[in-house]
């Protein structure tokens, strides 16, 4: 009987540390940018899911999973929307979601973190590390905000004539802010 009373101590403690954060999607969002010519292009994804489940105190034990709806693309036109959905690119049709989940969160200073984890896009996995920065908001919850940069080579995005890396750098940087309320 003090174990089973041990166990759900240790269980309310760590969910205690760890509260899972609900995302204020009005005030969010997920997006990039990429240079095509060497002009920067920036674009976002308008359908995304983020579970946090987080404690500045206690970070190693957060999670942080992000799903974003490929096909949600925005590039700022129609044309771009239609062409990066296709599938030298990002082939919505057979790889709908891209995902980051975290395996690891590490405090490096004073509201900043290293966010480590997986990041999945058109059926690859790559190991990811994110710098993120954690702002405090006022009565409660956190704005998080990060940028990462990743090689689209390395997922096959822009393949055949576009796979010239002077046409469309094969650098990509991955942006987000997150609203995170209590």
């Amino acid at each position: 009987m003090k174990f089973i009373g041990l166990l759900v101590l240790t269980l309310f403690t760590l969910s205690a540390w760890a509260q899972e954060w609900k995302v204020d999607y009005a005030k969010s969002q997920v997006g990039f940018v990429i240079k095509q010519m060497n002009v920067p292009v920036e674009g976002g994804f308008g359908r995304y899911t983020v579970k946090a489940t987080f404690d500045a105190a206690k970070p190693e034990l957060g999670v942080f999973q992000v799903d974003i709806d490929i096909a949600s693309i925005d590039t700022g036109s129609e044309e771009g929307d239609g062409e990066a959905r296709r599938p030298a690119w990002f082939d919505t049709a057979r790889f709908p979601t891209a995902r980051f989940l975290s395996n690891s969160i590490k405090r490096e200073a004073a509201g900043r973190y290293t966010v480590s984890g997986d990041f999945t896009l058109k059926g690859r996995t790559r190991p990811l590390n994110v710098p993120v920065v954690l702002t405090p908001q006022r009565g409660g919850g956190w704005l998080v905000s990060g940028r990462a940069t990743l090689k689209r080579s390395h997922f096959d995005i822009g393949g055949g004539e576009w796979a010239d890396p002077s046409v469309v750098a094969d650098d990509l940087e991955a942006r987000f802010k997150l609203l995170l309320k209590p």
